[in-house]
């Protein structure tokens, strides 16, 4: 899915942001990676470069230093779960947080192929949401109505 693809599916479901802010530099991305010792899928990037233009309900995580929306960083709550959480499991790296602790993540192991993975807090356990991250972004229209 390219970015010009993931923007035309944002425009059917979420308002402009009304400030800009910077995407991502490569370097922070670079950073992000070695740290996580994993490659994260191409529409991931483009997704949160994305994030910069329009208003998400939820707190999609930051990655680097911005000017961004305030949110965390990935790298901020995937450091606190996997500090404070025993059931996180270290190769999943969080990119929405939803609320009361619940995220969406991609696996570090499964790379840029990776499922979407639902967090469930309460539950303590991951579930596959979604076979990859293009049909995560794909039904977000029908997930965001």
């Amino acid at each position: 899915m390219t970015k010009d693809e993931i923007r035309s599916i944002l425009e059917q479901c979420l308002p402009r942001e009304a400030i800009g802010f910077l995407p991502p530099t490569e370097q922070e991305w670079r950073s992000l990676e070695d740290r996580l010792d994993c490659t994260l899928p191409s529409e991931l990037r483009d997704f949160i470069d994305l994030m910069t233009e329009y208003s998400f309900p939820g707190d999609i995580l930051n990655v680097g230093e911005g000017p961004n929306n305030g949110n965390d960083t990935t790298e901020v709550a995937y450091d606190y779960e996997v500090e404070w959480n025993s059931s996180w499991l270290p190769t999943m790296i969080p990119f929405d947080s939803v609320g009361n602790g619940d995220y969406f993540c991609v696996s570090s192991k499964e790379g840029p192929v990776s499922t979407v993975f639902y967090y469930d807090h309460d539950r303590g356990e991951f579930k596959a949401y979604a076979d990859s991250l293009q049909n995560w972004i794909a039904d977000l229209t029908n997930f965001l109505k």
